[in-house]
């Protein structure tokens, strides 16, 4: 295997495991495997994927007692969601508006 050919590997393993970022609970599966391997680019979705969940759940919560309010949020978070898991798997590093400045201020 040349260096080019596990360069791109490293990079279609980078991409894939910021993806992971935006599916859920599965932002853990990266968040562990970061303390093994330092990726700026991996770090950066892991954050943005944290606090995009924690508003997921948030929204939930509050559609339990704010329907219209929570299911509107819920769904907003649902679609920036999907917005990032593109943007990552084409090797982009998007900042959401307001997630991706919370997501600065933490030190994984």
């Amino acid at each position: 295997m040349t260096n080019d050919q596990k360069e791109i590997i490293d990079i279609d393993e980078a991409k894939i495991m910021a993806a992971l970022s935006y599916l859920g609970v599965l932002v853990f599966v990266p968040l562990l495997v970061l303390m093994r391997k330092e990726d700026p680019f991996v770090r950066w979705h892991v954050k943005q994927g944290l606090v995009l969940l924690a508003g997921i759940v948030i929204a939930l919560l509050a559609a339990a007692w704010i329907p219209v309010v929570g299911n509107i949020l819920f769904l907003l978070l649902l679609i920036v969601n999907i917005i990032a898991l593109v943007q990552t798997l084409l090797g982009k590093r998007w900042v959401i508006p307001v997630i991706g400045q919370l997501a600065e201020k933490f030190r994984i």
